[in-house]
């Protein structure tokens, strides 16, 4: 366990991603077949904790690990990385998310949800919260069945400032959940689709500004190769990227996010953490599957 106070709490999910590379998207009810298959170790809060172990900030991966095939393999990935997470052998597994990524990187998901989706407030018990600068949370986790403990536990802790990834299951989270989690002031952080999904607005700065009304903090939009917007205080702020070449946006998000936590938590600008945050999430782009080798990290030269 993180023993910083600004040390980073990732709740969410550890899976098995499986990233498959075709050459388009099928259509109902026909088959294709995948150029390339290949199972990495994925999930929302694991692919940001990997980026602040990366990183050499303090941080807890608060996932939880059960029992099966998906368990297993996460079990042996997290011992190559040096990460720990919840052990709760209930009888589910892990779960797994299939990834088909088409010509231009661009990726579509299939989540099986696991175990992730089945938060108990029990599991939180030990959490020290004075440990911990933030905490990080996922649409995915959220909205499923354990979604309740996830809020619940912020709630408990108002003081804990929270970073909101609603992520494309943003319009499943629900209303309900979606205002208790808005009434603790969570710094949203969702790409430019999911923004204009949600809002109902064309307009990115349109879109950017209401959801700051909404959650009365700062909204982080990543948009691609532009790179990031931020809305905070009436103030309007895009950070661009370098360009990549772009192999699969496969955990890019969750790289982004995590990176972005670090940074803030290092006590970053807004604008320094974002060009940070930018950078570790087009090095995931240019890689085959979520996470970047710490040979490659290491070369980048990334510092906080």
């Amino acid at each position: 366990m993180a023993n910083e106070t600004n040390a980073v709490l990732a709740v969410g999910a550890i899976m098995v991603d499986m990233v498959c590379r075709v050459p388009r998207l099928p259509r109902s009810g026909e088959g294709i077949v995948a150029d390339e298959v290949r199972a990495t170790v994925g999930g929302c809060a694991f692919n940001a904790a990997n980026v602040l172990r990366q990183l050499g900030a303090p941080c807890r991966l608060f996932a939880p690990v059960g029992d099966g095939v998906f368990a297993g393999f996460a079990e042996r990935e997290l011992a190559g990385r040096g990460l720990e997470a919840l052990r709760v052998p209930d009888g589910r597994d892990n779960g797994g998310c299939v990834c088909f990524v088409e010509p231009d990187g661009e990726r579509t998901m299939l989540t099986m949800p696991g175990i992730d989706r089945y938060f108990e407030p029990a599991w939180f018990e030990d959490v020290d919260v004075t440990r911990y600068g933030c905490g990080l949370a996922s649409g995915y986790e959220v909205e499923g069945a354990g979604g309740d403990a996830i809020v619940g536990f912020f709630e408990q802790h108002p003081e804990l400032p929270l970073f909101f990834a609603p992520g494309p299951r943003i319009m499943g989270v629900g209303a309900e959940k979606t205002a208790r989690i808005n009434a603790l002031h969570p710094v949203w952080h969702l790409n430019d689709l999911e923004a204009r999904t949600y809002t109902g607005l064309d307009v990115l700065e349109e879109a950017g500004y209401a959801l700051a009304r909404e959650c009365g903090n700062a909204v982080v939009v990543t948009a691609g190769a532009e790179g990031a917007h931020l809305f905070e205080d009436g103030r309007h702020v895009l950070v661009p990227t370098e360009p990549v070449e772009v192999v699969d946006t496969v955990g890019a998000g969750d790289a982004h996010l995590g990176a972005l936590a670090a940074a803030r938590m290092a006590g970053r600008t807004w604008e320094d953490a974002l060009a940070l945050a930018n950078r570790v999430a087009g090095a995931v782009c240019g890689v085959r599957g979520a996470t970047l080798s710490d040979d490659v990290f290491e070369q980048m030269g990334i510092r906080l």
